[in-house]
């Protein structure tokens, strides 16, 4: 995939035609814990994985601009993935300029909250649409979906409006639905979001499975460390055995 090239800008940091558009407001989460919680589990696996593959920027909770000259032409996207496009290209502003990067993110995806939902459904959604993002997914990480009153919904663009992409139980049981923008099934798991690489067949590690591998290999070398600890014990209690044994044959001996 071909990396579109970036407009120039100002030596100033967010800075076009003179203009300075904020890379931030000041203002937490507003749910707090429980949804950063999600943020750090969704938006920095996908990187990490997708990174491996792909020019590609995935980012979330900071500023995309769509607008040249107006600054209050802004959204912050709980999770978004642009293909084609250099990494480099927006570390150093901590924002995503469309007309800088020409290009429009191709995946965008919003966890449920309770002071987010009505946006997330009303306005953001009109917006994504009118921008032109092929695929917008909802992930509401609540046992009882209270957010958006669904687990996980995935629609794509078609004619400038979202259409609904099937997201149904798999034979696992977890619902499950593709995403043809990452080549990925976006499964829901007990409140848990898991991606499904279905081009190489993987499982994308996530915080959990990494967790896991963690007391995994913990457990393993604590394993190894008992093993070997009763082993010199053996060991040393085999010397120690001998060494009496050749001491009483001495004495039998009359070595003593």
């Amino acid at each position: 995939m071909a990396t579109a090239k970036p407009q120039a800008l100002s030596t100033e940091r967010n800075v076009f035609d003179g203009i300075y558009y904020p890379d931030e407001d000041g203002i937490p989460l507003p749910d707090g814990p429980e949804q950063e919680i999600h943020f750090d589990r969704v938006t920095p696996v996908l990187r990490a994985y997708l990174e491996q593959y792909y020019d590609v920027i995935v980012t979330g909770d900071t500023f995309l601009y769509y607008e040249r000259g107006n600054r209050r032409a802004v959204v912050a996207p709980d999770c978004h993935v642009t293909f084609g496009v250099n990494r480099d290209d927006i570390l150093p502003h901590n924002s995503y300029f469309t007309w800088h990067l020409g290009r429009i993110p191709d995946f965008v995806l919003e966890i449920g909250s309770r002071s987010t939902a009505r946006v997330d459904l009303g306005r953001k959604r009109d917006l994504y649409a009118s921008l032109g993002i092929g695929e917008y997914w909802r992930y509401d990480p609540t046992p009882d979906s209270r957010h958006y009153g669904e687990p996980l919904v995935g629609e794509r663009l078609e004619n400038g409006e979202y259409v609904r992409m099937d997201v149904s139980p798999g034979p696992d049981g977890m619902l499950r639905g593709h995403s043809p923008a990452l080549g990925m099934d976006l499964c829901w798991d007990d409140g848990r979001l898991r991606f499904y690489d279905t081009i190489r067949d993987v499982w994308v590690p996530d915080y959990y499975d990494l967790r896991e591998a963690r007391q995994a290999a913990e457990e393993a070398r604590q394993t190894a460390e008992d093993r070997l600890a009763e082993e010199q014990a053996a060991r040393q209690a085999a010397e120690a055995r001998m060494a009496e044994m050749e001491a009483e044959l001495r004495r039998l001996r009359g070595e003593a």
